[in-house]
């Protein structure tokens, strides 16, 4: 329920202080998604503010304009356009995947048998993992 919220929020950190901060924004909304309640809702969206070095005044007033609702509800339509059913999701070789459901080293394997198909030379680099 307090997705939309987050999501305009996250618009004005972006649009206020830039792409790592709308990350660090993003990261610490998602680290702490319980807290999204209506108790606590308010403190936990202020302390991703803070976690990202944004100034919650500032980003509430940004957040009030009407040209950031528009910016969200683009956004939100292009997902349902495209198919996207949840988030985070990451698009790999035309196809959705959420984020929680592929583990990074299968990832990695995806994208580069899709370069390969695509006529391009991926050399996987070993992991801890991968080493024999």
């Amino acid at each position: 329920p307090y997705a939309q919220r987050a999501a305009l929020d996250g618009v004005c950190v972006r649009k206020t202080k830039g792409d790592a901060a709308f990350f660090s924004f993003a990261q610490a909304v998602y680290a702490k998604q319980a807290g999204l309640t209506s108790t606590s809702a308010d403190a936990t969206l202020k302390a991703a503010m803070d976690a990202a070095g944004a100034d919650p005044a500032a980003v509430a007033a940004c957040a009030a304009l009407p040209e950031t609702k528009a910016t969200v509800d683009a956004t939100v339509k292009l997902a349902q356009d495209l198919g996207a059913t949840q988030l985070p999701m990451i698009a790999v070789n035309g196809h959705f995947i959420a984020l929680d459901s592929a583990p990074y080293e299968t990832l990695k394997q995806m994208i580069a048998f899709q370069a390969g198909q695509d006529g391009i030379t991926v050399h996987l680099q070993p992991t801890l993992s991968t080493l024999k």
